[in-house]
């Protein structure tokens, strides 16, 4: 009897995160392939290489920081498995440390998967 009212919860709320999922339009971050972002989005963290640099801990992160400013998500967070763009998710993108118009080196996410 339990499977059969768990059956019947995990339809809805199934269908409600993905559609919560695919309505998602992080505000700010344009993209090129509808996938990619246009332009690398900087944080504030300077960097030295790539390795210095992750994506905040958020599901479906849109920004990359230091390591040290990653964090942590809340205990029972539960995040939708949709591929959202503009976001780190599935490779649509990735975190690197990239030179901003100034010339600072700051953690960012830039277009694309990240290169091998």
């Amino acid at each position: 009897m339990r499977a059969a009212r768990l059956k019947s919860c995990l339809g809805p709320a199934i269908a409600l995160t993905t559609l919560l999922g695919c309505m998602y339009s992080p505000e700010g971050t344009s993209t090129s392939s509808g996938t990619q972002v246009a332009a690398p989005v900087f944080s504030s963290d300077p960097c030295n290489t790539d390795d210095d640099c992750a994506p905040v801990a958020e599901c479906h992160p849109v920004e990359c920081v230091q390591l040290a400013h990653v964090g942590t998500l809340p205990p029972g967070t539960v995040c939708s498995d949709v591929c959202v763009p503009g976001s780190a998710d599935c490779g649509f993108n990735h975190c690197g440390c990239a030179a901003n118009a100034s010339g600072a080196t700051l953690c960012a996410l830039l277009p694309g998967p990240k290169p091998p």
